[in-house]
């Protein structure tokens, strides 16, 4: 498993191929993933030296795109002269530049290639590959309406540890030991997600006018976390505080192994992206017994399923008169909140996803399917 951000950047590819690594290592497949920065890990990691998205060509004006691209190519080209000294006859990754790189040279590695469509390119870009991985149900009927050939796409959503998170013992006690007396004890807590950049689809700021909007005796308190460039996370620390002063804490650079316990801190999980590739934090929320209030776009309502409320986060006022439902009604929040353990467990546990892995990678290996043949 092969992602050029591991170690250096936690996003959805890099949470993705560490987090089924693992778990494809604990059901005892021979699995190795590639990143490109440290990284404490479970299963045999393999560092590869590239051009980090995040390195000193940010402070000369370099775009995020070119960086990342810049990453993708060199870290290709590392992976392709380890890869013919130490041959794995399977390659998964979801970096699209990487993946165009090692589809091409994987018929002189004479290894299979999977291709994991994380970033919505569609149909029309990923019939490139021959074999891929789509996360939602929604994603292969797309590509058949376009008149793709889906014999080799293969759906495996996204996984998530049901056991490191789960819902909390005693609320009270780590929220205590998170925030000491910065929450209320009797507070209704919303956690979000995400990037905090001005332009992030992720649209945390859309949540804060919302929740400004709603008259102020009825407002949630807010545990927002997030990443961005420091003058980014300063200029949202400033609007949220601004717009809900005490009732707001903005956190960044939280640590990954940290983050069950700020889900199990919270009563609702809340997120305002329109156009979610599928949201690995929905299955976090979820699994941790938070009940979640979402955008109505297609796969979000497949992955939310009864764990929760589908509504328009485009729409003035849907997410404020929602949250003002569950504040004041707990009753309503907890039978949701149940609905979504259970959805997490069922559908998205390891348990359920890894037998998915483990078919779609035997039947790659039955078929023969070379890159380049």
């Amino acid at each position: 498993m092969v992602c050029s951000g591991l170690g250096q950047v936690r996003r959805g590819n890099e949470t993705w191929a560490h987090t089924v690594a693992e778990a494809l290592h604990a059901a005892g497949w021979p699995v190795t993933l590639f990143g490109g920065g440290p990284l404490a890990t479970t299963c045999p990691y393999v560092q590869i030296t590239n051009w980090p998205r995040e390195s000193f060509l940010a402070r000369f004006g370099v775009s995020w795109h070119n960086r990342y691209l810049l990453e993708q190519l060199s870290f290709a080209t590392a992976v392709k002269r380890h890869l013919a000294r130490d041959p794995h006859p399977l390659i998964h990754v979801a970096d699209p530049a990487l993946g165009q790189r090692l589809q091409r040279g994987a018929k002189e590695l004479n290894a299979r290639l999977v291709y994991k469509d994380g970033l919505l390119l569609g149909p029309t870009w990923c019939r490139q590959f021959d074999v891929v991985q789509v996360l939602a149900p929604a994603y292969l009927e797309a590509a058949r309406a376009a008149n793709v050939d889906v014999s080799k796409w293969f759906i495996v959503p996204h996984l998530v540890d049901t056991q490191r998170f789960q819902p909390p013992s005693d609320r009270a006690v780590i929220r205590r030991q998170l925030f000491g007396d910065k929450l209320p004890a009797n507070a209704c807590v919303v956690l979000a997600v995400g990037d905090l950049s001005p332009n992030s689809n992720k649209r945390l700021d859309w949540i804060v006018r919302e929740t400004a909007s709603m008259p102020e005796a009825s407002r949630p308190y807010f545990v927002i976390i997030g990443q961005a460039s420091p003058d980014d996370a300063r200029a949202f620390e400033e609007l949220a505080a601004r717009l809900l002063r005490d009732r707001v804490i903005v956190l960044t650079n939280v640590k990954p192994t940290d983050m069950p316990a700020y889900y199990q801190a919270a009563d609702i999980f809340a997120h305002a992206a329109q156009r979610e590739p599928f949201g690995i934090v929905f299955l976090e929320a979820m699994a941790s017994g938070l009940p979640v209030l979402a955008h109505n776009y297609e796969v979000t309502q497949w992955i939310v399923g009864e764990g929760g409320l589908s509504l328009d986060m485009g729409a003035s006022g849907e997410l404020a008169k929602h949250l003002q439902t569950w504040v004041q009604q707990p009753a309503e929040r907890q039978h949701f909140a149940e609905k979504a353990r259970t959805r997490a467990v069922n559908q998205f546990s390891p348990a359920q996803i890894v037998p998915l892995y483990e078919q779609m990678y035997r039947q790659i290996s039955a078929s023969g399917v070379i890159s380049g043949e």
